[in-house]
């Protein structure tokens, strides 16, 4: 089932169609709200009065063919503006270590030296930049949305998209320019940053 399919299902009542939405949704939303606050009640919280919220109203939304885009758009407005939200929005350097270790399967065939040595050094890179072109790079590369999508998930304008990502990317390129196995490639990241990616 598409998400056009699956949304009007889950809009006209349909419990199953809510329970795949839930489920499919839950790991992506949960670690886009761990971005956004380190308050892990806030997120838990903020997601779980979304989802009441969005089945109590289901008969009033719009159609959608992005849910994920659709959930991230409100699970942000959430957080952002939630009066006991009193975290910066940066993670601090334990937290984000920590994500980092958290390898795939996949990731721990790599040599393990040089895997925690690049993780680290991307660790630290990744913290050196300002909140809001952390949260940048991970819409636009982690979770692949396109630069109107972030316009409307953060509320800011198409420009400012543009410009943050074009800063995170200077800023990066100076951070990380005496290390010759990070590639940083034209408008986009090619090697460095997917370990980040699949946190």
């Amino acid at each position: 089932m598409n998400d056009t399919d699956l949304w009007r299902s889950f809009r006209d009542g349909d419990d199953t169609a809510f329970s795949i939405l839930y489920k499919s949704q839950i790991e992506v939303l949960y670690k886009y709200g761990h971005k956004l606050t380190t308050d892990t009640q806030l997120v838990e919280d903020s997601i779980q009065d979304m989802f009441i919220e969005l089945w109590n109203g289901r008969q009033r939304l719009s159609d959608t063919d992005s849910i994920k885009f659709y959930l991230f758009r409100i699970l942000r407005r959430k957080i952002t503006q939630n009066p006991l939200n009193r975290h910066d929005t940066a993670l601090d350097e334990n937290v984000m270590e920590q994500k980092l270790f958290s390898l795939s399967a996949e990731s721990q065939l790599i040599d393990v030296e040089r895997e925690n040595t690049r993780t680290k050094m991307l660790s630290s890179a990744l913290l050196k930049l300002p909140s809001r072109q952390q949260e940048v790079i991970n819409l636009r590369y982690f979770n692949s949305f396109n630069h109107q999508q972030i316009a409307d998930i953060m509320n800011i304008s198409l420009q400012s998209v543009h410009n943050t990502l074009q800063k995170s990317m200077k800023g990066l390129r100076e951070i990380l320019s005496d290390y010759a196995e990070v590639i940083l490639c034209g408008a986009g990241l090619v090697v460095a940053f997917l370990f980040w990616g699949r946190l």
